[in-house]
């Protein structure tokens, strides 16, 4: 009798890490995840990331390399997680990249970034046989019926809950760092404003007088740009500042100077800046593995996503128990187990605020009780709520023409 030595090595080497059945070197299934930056951001790469290493928990993980790894599954089937960090913002480049894992055999890719929008979607229609994922807050006008999804969360559910539990603890003016005036980051920051208002109002404040005052940096992240903003903010007599960029750098500022109070956005703050209330966090891991679990059983489907506290997908970490007592911190959570059950929906009327029409003057919007932003409205919104100040988003080219909803029955 004549030994494969090769196949004899294999089986002593997967035996020695636990697993009992031989993994044919070609049955693997290979999964990119393209990142604009690093996850050593501690911002919104590195919240991808943490979402992306939940996919650890299909099976085994048999080997890591830097921040990809691969994964034994009970199957025998090999799943390759490929991580590819500091792509940056040009299309060209993304273009690139992203051919790069494809040619390397990449069954099912990721676009993490709003720029990535482009190539990913193009990239969708020349390789039919790969399955593509876009995440972002746009408007989801770019999937398709075969192999091209959208994704995004909900985190204007948890922006509420922030502005809540400022609103709650008496702060009325607060200074915002935010990245660009697209709708995205608008319906963040109007749904802190109504939280904030709301939260003012429960403990008998005047919620008319509240201020966010917001100014735009016109990056996703750039150090410099937050640090300059925040320390704008700090200098105007804000000594509560929210950060929305994608990075700390906005709450690290805030807390070199004693008495001031931040507010994280996407992931926790706390190590970074002592003087945060709480962070309102990504959890994208919610939405990756039972998408790559899909992906493996073949019950894949194409799909505009777009959740939030129901799914699990957004989360409240870095409570300071100094500065946010538990009261609150109760009340917080129950806000969210309401919003979660859809109880309770931030977006629903009344509601007043102004935007720019296309020929640049102010218009006024109203949502009156009873009915409620649709999901449309929220993804193109381009107007501010009453109590948020700073230069307006650039106007709609049709207006503003809202849908509305009626609000459901209790």
């Amino acid at each position: 009798m004549k030994f494969n030595f090769k196949v004899l090595s294999l089986v002593v080497l997967l035996l020695s890490i636990g697993i009992g059945t031989v993994i044919a070197q070609d049955d693997t299934y290979k999964v990119a995840f393209l990142l604009a930056d690093s996850p050593s951001d501690q911002g919104w790469n590195a919240a991808h990331y943490r979402g992306i290493e939940q996919i650890k928990e299909l099976g085994e993980v048999v080997e890591e390399n830097g921040l990809s790894f691969n994964v034994a599954l009970e199957d025998g089937t090999v799943l390759e997680v490929q991580v590819v960090e500091n792509i940056g913002y040009n299309d060209a480049d993304i273009e690139r990249v992203a051919r790069q894992v494809i040619n390397g055999g990449a069954d099912y890719v990721f676009g993490t970034w709003f720029d990535s929008m482009s190539a990913i979607s193009r990239l969708a229609e020349e390789f039919p046989d790969v399955l593509f994922e876009h995440g972002s807050g746009y408007p989801f006008v770019a999937s398709n019926d075969t192999n091209f999804s959208t994704y995004f969360i909900r985190i204007e559910e948890s922006d509420y809950v922030a502005g809540y539990v400022a609103g709650l603890l008496g702060y009325s003016d607060v200074g915002l760092v935010g990245t660009f005036s697209i709708p995205e980051p608008v319906r963040g920051v109007n749904g802190f404003a109504l939280g904030l208002q709301d939260g003012l109002a429960e403990i008998g404040e005047d919620p008319a007088k509240s201020n966010v005052q917001v100014i735009w940096i016109n990056s996703w992240l750039d150090r410099e740009l937050e640090v300059q903003a925040a320390t704008a903010l700090l200098d105007e007599g804000f000594t509560v500042i929210r950060q929305m960029a994608d990075t700390p750098y906005s709450s690290q500022t805030t807390c070199e100077t004693e008495g001031n109070i931040a507010i994280g956005y996407g992931s926790d703050v706390s190590g970074v800046a002592d003087c945060s209330l709480m962070t309102n966090e990504w959890k994208w891991g919610a939405y990756y593995v039972p998408q790559v679990q899909a992906a493996l059983d073949g019950t894949w489907e194409t799909h505009d996503w777009w959740e939030g506290f129901a799914a699990d997908a957004l989360g409240i970490t870095g409570w300071n128990d100094e500065l946010v007592p538990a009261d609150v911190q109760e009340k917080a959570q129950a806000l969210i187990d309401s919003i979660a059950a859809g109880e309770f929906n931030p977006f629903c009327g009344p509601i007043s605020g102004t935007g720019l029409s296309p020929e640049g003057d102010v218009v006024e919007i109203d949502v009156p009780e009873g009915m409620c932003l649709s999901d449309m409205d929220q993804l193109t919104m381009q107007w501010y709520v009453d109590g948020v100040s700073g230069e307006y988003p650039a106007a709609p080219p049709d207006g503003f023409e809202l849908e509305l909803v009626e609000a459901a029955s209790e």
